[in-house]
């Protein structure tokens, strides 16, 4: 009996040892682009910013595995230049947002049922933000008028999932593509500003993988985890401009059916 506790105790210990070195090896990726980001230096942003997602896949929940998978290939995306990049980033921020709201719900929820006026503040800024971009979109209009939509609910399932690294994750993200969209079409320019977007965005996504649900105790060698590697590689190869949110659909497609 007894050393099947010390075996168990051994196993807790190596698990947390393992979150806390993927924690510290996301940290100071998600800094390093931060920095690159702000300063300019894009080309060298391809060496951290496409390994930001993949650390915090490993070991999670086949739920949030898929929400994280579709932002990996959302950020590959928009390293590239280009309308065809940005309408295949935002094709699968989009529908990693709604990966998002699944993974949530999953969790419970009900935050907003016992205090509805929580939702004024991010519906009244993706509101204003989008009415004040709605002249300036051009032929993206549409698209981006369905992503702030998709984008706010993502935001609100976040709220009422009642857990503060939630709550806070939800509102990150709303507030970094908020302030993506005012520098892209807005011609809105802060100092940094495109490290203010990196880091409200990697701390977002770090804390909705932490609310949406605990980490996995499997490893790697998980059927769930190589299905994840398998499909970050094949779009790895597919990411040519609109052929990403096609990518996108057939993974998000392929996790649910």
């Amino acid at each position: 009996m007894r050393w099947e506790l010390g075996l168990a105790a051994d196993a807790r210990a190596g698990a947390c040892c393992d979150r806390g070195v993927r924690r510290a090896v996301f940290v100071t990726l998600a800094a390093a682009d931060t920095i690159l980001a702000a300063t300019g230096r894009d080309r060298r942003r391809w060496l951290t910013k496409p390994l930001l997602m993949p650390v915090l896949i490993a070991g999670r929940d086949p739920a949030v595995q898929r929400a994280l998978a579709l932002g990996w290939a959302g950020d590959v995306a928009l390293l590239g230049t280009g309308d065809a990049a940005f309408r295949a980033g935002l094709g699968c921020f989009l529908v990693g947002h709604l990966a998002w709201i699944s993974a949530l719900r999953r969790r419970g929820g009900g935050r907003l049922s016992a205090r509805p006026t929580l939702v004024v503040p991010p519906l009244a800024t993706a509101t204003a933000v989008t009415a004040w971009l709605w002249p300036r979109t051009g032929s993206d209009r549409v698209p981006v008028l369905i992503y702030s939509a998709t984008l706010t609910a993502m935001s609100l399932t976040a709220l009422d999932r009642g857990s503060p690294a939630a709550a806070a994750g939800g509102v990150l993200f709303l507030a970094s593509d908020c302030l993506l969209a005012l520098r892209k079409f807005g011609g809105m320019r802060l100092p940094g500003g495109e490290g203010l977007v990196m880091a409200t965005y990697a701390t977002a996504q770090a804390l909705l993988a932490q609310a949406a649900a605990p980490p996995a105790s499997a490893t790697a060698d998980r059927p769930g985890n190589r299905a994840v590697a398998l499909s970050i590689g094949a779009g790895l190869a597919q990411v040519r401009g609109a052929a990403v949110p096609l990518w996108c659909v057939r993974f998000w497609a392929g996790r649910t059916g």
